[in-house]
């Protein structure tokens, strides 16, 4: 019982704070609370998703990172 505590606890923070910080949305939209309340119910589904999406993103930004030193060393040789 306790993990599932915890981990509906880390979805619905990590949830309300892409919500606090879109701008797109407003706060006292209901249909997005509801979608927070729904991820955070069912945790076990939305928590490896966004783990990989976050996973992905750091990817791409060492891909990245890695690409721009590349040419960097090109244009240097």
């Amino acid at each position: 019982m306790k993990l599932y505590m915890a981990g509906a606890f880390l979805v619905f923070v990590i949830l309300l704070h892409a919500f606090i910080k879109d701008n797109t949305t407003p706060k006292t939209h209901i249909g997005s609370w509801i979608t927070i309340v729904v991820a955070t119910a069912i945790w076990p589904i939305v928590l490896p998703s966004i783990v990989r999406k976050k996973l992905s993103q750091v990817f791409l930004k060492t891909d990245s990172l890695t690409e721009k030193e590349l040419q960097l060393e090109r244009e240097i040789n």
